[in-house]
């Protein structure tokens, strides 16, 4: 038996009786009824029915030193099975194991909902992921990552890549992870900012990036991890804020709809209906947003920051007025304005875009003039002299210009409705893990 005549279970299912196939996978199940025996064979495409006739299958014993999980090559007939409904099975007449799995495996993975806790499975991720509903959560993800690249491609965005070491950070302090750069001291990355800002100048007009950042926030969330896939867009000569806004409902309609057209069997796996908003999003001001949740009877000042809890309420507050699931909280109050942001006394030129009551990301018209920049950088307590690299761009012909940053992973996380950010990230690192 040759692997290059291998095909998967999903092709064998649809083959017509008679047909002889070669197939490899993983031992799911097995069952011995006296002289015939029945083994769930899984490969990435699905499952399928291997069955093993005594007086057909020569090496009928070796079937019972088989173990689940053990890998294995077959040959055999394509049947119409017996069972209700009616799919395909296998009649097996050659086998080979290629790989027997010790046992007792270390965590549970056949259950349909996996009830091991989350850190054992992380452990053990590479028998965790065999599971079909981890299979199904990174094929949506693959769909989402490409779906972000054909939008911005028709929206004529330039896909760049930038440094992910730097001298200093676009947020500054103490989120940064510091090492020796050859007796210099460096730092990860947190975000692409800096870096898509100077594409302006340079006349790139519009570019985005996917890449990786890093926080070294100690946060215990289900929505924080310190190294994530981010999503960095900006564009040059815009009239408003509202041009971000814009591209970026645009932008999350189109992952919807990609999704909810091309992984139909995912997400019937993971039990989840795409509902697309429809455009635009409403608009909501901040203030306006503090009143809504104050109508609701949820204490809360004018100007405070929504914390999760309130970011919930409010999406179930706007669900019910505007019907949609995505929104935009603009307008935010100054003090929580990035330095880059360009601002008057009261509010930023900007704000989150809210999906499922959690924010996706927040987007803002930038502040392109040199003075007033250094300014900001000031009243937000850092040293312009600690930006120096950056700033030199905005001296010599800074367009207007404004963006947003969005985490893939948190996206994932809300169109596969997971219950933690590290379920849609194949190895995720936190304040406590850096293995696997």
């Amino acid at each position: 038996m040759k692997f290059s005549k291998r095909i998967s279970t999903r092709k064998a299912l649809k083959m017509q009786s008679g047909k002889n196939v070669v197939l490899a996978g993983w031992v799911e199940k097995i069952k011995f009824l006296g002289k015939l025996s029945f083994i769930t064979l899984r490969d990435r495409e699905g499952k399928i029915q291997l069955t093993f006739l005594k007086k057909k299958f020569p090496d009928f014993e070796k079937i019972k030193n088989l173990t689940v999980e053990s890998v294995v090559l077959v040959e055999g007939e394509v049947k119409k099975s017996k069972l209700k409904s009616g799919a395909n099975e296998v009649v097996v007449s050659k086998m080979d194991i290629l790989n027997k799995a010790k046992t007792p495996l270390p965590i549970s993975i056949h259950d349909k909902n996996i009830e091991t806790e989350f850190s054992k499975r992380l452990d053990n991720r590479f028998l965790d992921l065999r599971n079909s509903r981890n299979l199904a959560i990174f094929k949506i993800r693959q769909e989402i990552f490409s779906a972000l690249r054909e939008f911005f491609r028709k929206e004529d965005f330039i896909e760049v890549h930038t440094p992910k070491i730097s001298e200093s950070g676009a947020e500054g302090g103490a989120t940064l992870f510091a090492f020796d750069y050859f007796n210099k001291k460096a730092y990860l990355s947190q975000s692409q900012q800096l870096y898509k800002q100077i594409m302006m100048a340079a006349g790139f007009e519009k570019v985005f990036e996917i890449g990786p950042s890093f926080r070294a926030e100690k946060s215990h969330t289900i929505r924080h991890v310190a190294e994530f896939s981010h999503l960095d867009v900006e564009m040059s000569f815009i009239d408003s804020y509202e041009d971000v806004f814009s591209v970026g409902e645009r932008m999350l309609v189109y992952v919807l709809r990609k999704v909810k057209r091309e992984c139909k069997n995912e997400l019937r796996e993971l039990g989840v209906k795409i509902d697309v908003p429809k455009l635009p999003f409403p608009r909501i001001k901040h203030s306006e947003a503090v009143d809504l949740l104050k109508k609701s009877g949820v204490k809360v000042k004018k100007g405070e920051e929504l914390d999760l809890e309130k970011e919930k309420i409010l999406g179930n507050i706007v669900k019910s007025k505007y019907k949609t699931d995505a929104y935009f909280i603009s307008e935010l109050p100054r003090k929580e304005g990035k330095f880059y942001w360009m601002m008057d006394k009261k509010v930023g030129f900007g704000g989150d875009l809210e999906y499922k009551g959690q924010e996706m990301f927040t987007g803002s018209q930038r502040e392109h003039r040199y003075d007033v920049l250094v300014k900001q950088i000031k009243e937000k307590g850092m040293n312009p002299k600690d930006f120096k690299d950056y700033l030199m761009p905005f001296k010599y012909g800074m367009p207007p210009h404004g963006g947003f940053g969005l985490g893939v992973d948190r996206l994932t996380m809300m169109i596969c409705g997971l219950g933690n950010i590290r379920e849609g990230i194949l190895f995720p690192r936190d304040t406590e893990r850096l293995t696997p």
